[in-house]
């Protein structure tokens, strides 16, 4: 009877040491899974107080570059030769500011997800004015299209980022392509310190509304195109005209895929030169843009596109113009006359 007793006492006592050994392990298993999403190396995407960022890098494998650059507190400048669209560089912030982890990667899909930042990834380096850097890459989405797998430099493990409360990921937002940072902005004038305006139209029946508008001693003078045959002016007419030129922007730049030889052989629509009292000048010179349908009409005339136009900025840059954001600075000499 007494080494029954002792039997089961061992073996009682073997069944608590397994229990306590179970427990031990599981609460070292939650601790060392909870020490693994909360280690600061591996989570801090965020950039708390974005007013500090002086400089952000994108790059691709393309390899292309986007190098963004605070002027002042609001406005920068793209690869330092262009101003940059302010809408992006603010959601780019807003991005860097709010962006938390969702959820861990799952370990079955660690190795794929770690191959695809490695070979697709974009680096996205953020400088701030203390010195100080933090450098993370940027992948794909997770099947739910709610979060984007990220990974700071030198972490060992990605982690899918979102913003709470936002429905949608972030690699949208982390883009290399240099036009599409740049501001779109193509006319932009203040109407007191506009000197002068020529506006040359091309097709035969708008000949003669070309004109030159210039200011001598406080005072606009309105001729056609060659300077001479001086009209009239309607000073309400005048001060509208001069005020439509604040803040008239593009759809966008465009390159590689129009074919710009072919298209500054053809007639233009205008081509018209803003200059502003420091002598700076744009010029801005629109063509016709052919229909979406490529519809014909009188057996080999494309139809032209009724919204939109080419336009060479400068003789540098082609972008896309609406008529109905331009229309307002497309006027003839008729209708700046009293």
């Amino acid at each position: 009877m007494p080494e029954r007793k002792s039997m089961q006492m061992k073996t009682n006592n073997g069944i608590y040491l397994s229990i306590l050994f179970c427990l031990g392990l599981l609460s070292y298993l939650l601790l060392n899974n909870e020490q693994d999403v909360t280690r600061t190396d591996r989570r801090d995407f965020a950039v708390n107080d974005t007013s500090t960022v002086v400089k952000v890098i994108i790059s691709s494998k393309l390899p292309e570059t986007a190098v963004l650059q605070r002027v002042n507190e609001s406005e920068w400048t793209v690869n330092e030769n262009y101003k940059a669209r302010k809408s992006a560089v603010f959601y780019l912030l807003k991005t860097l500011q709010r962006m938390e982890i969702a959820h861990p990667v799952q370990r079955s899909m660690r190795n794929n997800d770690l191959g695809n930042l490695a070979v697709h990834g974009i680096k996205v380096e953020v400088f701030l004015n203390d010195g100080t850097n933090k450098t993370f890459y940027v992948g794909g989405e997770n099947q739910e299209l709610s979060a984007s797998f990220m990974m700071l430099q030198d972490a060992t493990d990605p982690y899918a980022v979102h913003i709470p409360g936002f429905k949608g990921y972030l690699s949208t937002r982390f883009f290399t392509q240099e036009s599409i940072w740049r501001d779109k902005t193509v006319l932009n004038y203040d109407n007191l310190d506009i000197e002068s305006i020529s506006l040359q139209y091309f097709a035969p029946k708008m000949i003669e509304e070309s004109f030159v508008l210039n200011e001598v001693n406080q005072k606009f003078t309105l001729t056609d195109y060659t300077g001479t045959g001086t009209q009239e002016i309607d000073p309400a007419k005048l001060q509208s005209y001069l005020a439509s030129f604040r803040k008239l922007s593009s759809e966008g730049y465009i390159s590689g895929s129009l074919n710009v030889d072919s298209l500054v052989k053809t007639q233009p629509i205008f081509d018209l030169i803003v200059q502003n009292k420091k002598q700076e000048q744009t010029q801005v010179t629109a063509y016709y843009k052919k229909a979406k349908d490529e519809a014909r009409a009188d057996g080999d005339v494309t139809m032209k596109d009724p919204e939109r136009m080419y336009a060479h900025v400068n003789k540098t840059d082609w972008v896309l113009i609406q008529r109905n954001t331009f229309n307002k600075v497309m006027k003839g000499m008729s209708d700046l006359k009293r």
